[in-house]
């Protein structure tokens, strides 16, 4: 029973909270490459407006899934037998160096 008074007694005051230590600079895991300079012009790329992905890619000298993953970067979401439209084609010609031109 003295245990049960000494228990009741005891002042709220000493209620102690401990927080976790924080890094003065965290990691958060992210990190960021420097900016890669842009890739060397190799030329003019000569495509039609019905250029499908595998030829696109035959023309970069590309696997077809990496112009599928470069596609779906830009938002399209295309097959191999799929035709792009000539801005796509011109932003994927950029990034490997060539430069897209419509052929008539």
């Amino acid at each position: 029973m003295n245990d049960l008074m000494r228990l009741h007694l005891k002042p709220q005051s000493e209620i102690v909270v401990r927080l976790p230590f924080l890094h003065p600079k965290p990691q958060t895991g992210v990190f960021f490459k420097a900016a890669s300079p842009p890739p060397a012009m190799k030329g003019d790329l000569l495509v039609s407006d019905h250029t499908t992905v595998k030829e696109l890619a035959a023309l970069l000298g590309q696997k077809p899934f990496q112009i599928v993953a470069d596609a779906m970067e830009l938002g399209i979401f295309a097959n191999v037998n799929q035709a792009l439209g000539f801005k796509a084609i011109a932003h994927i010609a950029g990034k490997y160096g060539y430069t897209a031109k419509r052929t008539e």
